[in-house]
């Protein structure tokens, strides 16, 4: 079959289906989409699918530590939020240095454990939340 037989039921294909197969490789979202949606397509997009997962993977990682923790000094968001500048600072610095501490711990767990696996590829988080 020769490419431009092929091209031509592709694009048959696609005006029976109403897609445009020439795209079915770039993610993008309809122009009805959410504003949220789109841009978040374009972040994908920009700095690849397997960077942007594992930002999401990390971001989710430190909210589940934050809330922990908050949750450990029987403090909410609302809470550390009333409290005075100084003191709501210096919960929000020891926050901060707990949730680098937990990650740096979590990241070397599992780099050891893949080391023991004999993993050759890069570690990726697997969050529960």
């Amino acid at each position: 079959m020769s490419i431009s037989l092929v091209s031509s039921l592709l694009s048959g294909i696609a005006g029976l289906t109403g897609t445009d197969p020439t795209r079915q490789n770039s993610p993008s979202a309809p122009d009805s989409a959410p504003t949220a949606v789109r841009s978040e397509v374009e972040e994908i997009r920009q700095k690849g699918l397997t960077e942007w997962a594992r930002e999401q993977k990390m971001e989710a990682l430190r909210e589940k530590l934050r809330s922990e923790i908050l949750s450990g000094k029987g403090l909410t968001e609302q809470g550390v939020a009333a409290l005075p500048e100084d003191q709501g600072a210096s919960i929000e610095d020891e926050i901060a240095r707990l949730v680098r501490q937990k990650l740096e711990e979590t990241l070397q767990q599992q780099m050891q454990d893949a080391v023991r696996s004999g993993k050759t590829q890069a570690v990726l988080l697997d969050i529960m939340v």
